[in-house]
């Protein structure tokens, strides 16, 4: 018990303070709309491609922040895993790439051919001038049962399916994540690190 409100504390202190990460601020609280509840901070990271360049802050946003990721994954609730670039160096290919990369080792080969089409539909919706200061974002929608992309501000269009929705997420905190530097910290689970040494992946998303 003594534990769990040490770490409770920790958390509740982490997301008290985590308001400006590489220069971007962060919201703790995205409030509801007619489709969607107020969805809270689980945690931010800086995505780093050559394990030097910030590439774009990293932000989850879900209705539960005491679920850890495989129930995140596994909950039909309202998420939000927001993107905001810090870098000129982040590009639709490289976007597609990374996507394609992280989707394969992270779902079976049965599950990668069923959900193909709306990958490739989603990652249309993506293609985009990213230039520093982007913001692009993927929101699953229970009630629709959809993906919305939206990039500065602007609604680019919908992919169905909870079955995408989960497999794109857990290139992120899945079990084979972009970095496992990235996981723990969108997951909330420890504080964005400036100096972390462990080294992300070569692809920038």
């Amino acid at each position: 018990m003594k534990v769990l409100f040490t770490i409770a504390i920790f958390l509740s202190s982490f997301s008290l303070q985590a308001l400006t990460l590489d220069g971007v601020e962060i919201r703790n609280v995205i409030a509801a709309t007619a489709n969607a509840p107020e969805l809270q901070l689980k945690g931010a990271s800086i995505r780093r491609a050559y394990a030097i360049v910030d590439t774009y802050v990293g932000q989850l946003y879900v209705e539960n922040a005491e679920l850890d990721a495989e129930a995140l994954i596994a909950a039909n609730e309202a998420r939000r895993m927001v993107f905001h670039v810090v870098s000129n160096r982040v590009s639709a290919r490289r976007f597609t790439n990374a996507i394609n990369e992280g989707l394969s080792i992270n779902i079976s080969p049965e599950q990668m051919a069923d959900i193909k089409p709306r990958v490739e539909r989603l990652v249309d919706l993506f293609d985009h001038k990213f230039v520093k200061g982007t913001i692009g974002y993927i929101q699953w929608y229970p009630k629709t049962q959809m993906s919305h992309i939206v990039i500065d501000g602007v609604e680019k269009g919908s992919v169905p399916g909870k079955d995408l929705n989960d497999a794109m997420l857990k290139i992120w905190i899945g079990d084979h994540p972009v970095s496992e530097r990235f996981k723990r910290e969108v997951l909330g689970l420890s504080e964005p690190d400036y100096d972390e040494d462990e080294e992300d992946d070569d692809d920038d998303f």
